[in-house]
């Protein structure tokens, strides 16, 4: 990452089309970058075309970036919101059916606390597209139903559902992985 001087001065140069300063703010964030796209998508392939695309982006809008906020954050969002976009555009190609609200919090809590996070996001990575957006969103992210719903163009039922369907799977998946791992430990 950049010093914040170093940032600034780089901002100012995308800001001016400056190919340099797209290389140097790429080159320091990408790393980053490609981590949080990898948690909505799932596969590094499909992340590093996020990537891409957020950087492109990036470039493209670097204009509407304020300094309100620190840059991180509002990189974060492009990011996020790039790999939703896409999310979108795939939900588009399948039929979903909206399923009835189920939501049991405990899970989830029982699912954090229990789970190493690399074992925990290797099998969020597992969970269908849906699923893992909504998990992404609700519990790394932090954001409301009513916020996920907006961004992911559905209601706030399917988020509901989709999240408690997340949750169970999450914790079939890590029911059975403690079981694999106290039979080979016998």
């Amino acid at each position: 990452m950049l010093k914040k001087g170093e940032l600034a001065e780089t901002i100012r140069g995308c800001r001016s089309g400056d190919r340099y300063a797209q290389n140097r703010l790429y080159r320091a964030f990408y790393a980053w970058a490609s981590a949080i796209c990898l948690r909505y998508t799932g596969n590094r392939e499909e992340a590093r075309e996020c990537t891409q695309d957020g950087f492109f982006k990036v470039f493209t809008k670097i204009d509407k970036y304020t300094g309100e906020l620190p840059f991180e954050a509002w990189l974060k969002r492009v990011m996020i919101n790039t790999c939703i976009d896409r999310f979108r555009a795939k939900l588009k190609e399948t039929h979903t059916v909206e399923l009835e609200e189920a939501c049991d919090e405990t899970v989830l809590a029982e699912i954090l606390i229990n789970a190493d996070v690399e074992d925990l996001l290797h099998l969020v990575h597992r969970l269908p597209p849906a699923y893992q957006a909504t998990f992404n969103l609700f519990a790394i992210e932090g954001y409301e139903y009513r916020e996920i719903a907006e961004m992911l163009g559905v209601s706030i039922g399917s988020v509901k559902s989709n999240l408690s369907k997340a949750r169970l799977r999450l914790k079939e998946m890590l029911t059975k992985r403690q079981k694999e791992d106290a039979y080979a430990g016998q």
